[in-house]
């Protein structure tokens, strides 16, 4: 979970990646993998989901 960030990265917030708003759907614990977590995301205007892994980018989807 990011916790040293000026932005609420809890479910129901909105954030900011680069230019897009984009809400947090969940926030999904990836242990194992030495990664940070990943965070599903939407755009409400239009209805696109990401995923986001800190560090990694933002990327188009999301498996589920």
């Amino acid at each position: 979970m990011i916790t040293r960030s000026k932005q609420d990265w809890t479910p129901g917030a909105e954030v900011r990646v680069g230019f897009l708003t984009l809400e947090v759907v969940a926030a999904i614990a990836t242990p194992g993998d030495y990664r940070p977590d990943q965070y599903r995301l939407w755009n409400p205007k239009s209805g696109k989901k990401y995923t986001f892994t800190p560090h990694f980018g933002l990327e188009a989807g999301w498996d589920e």
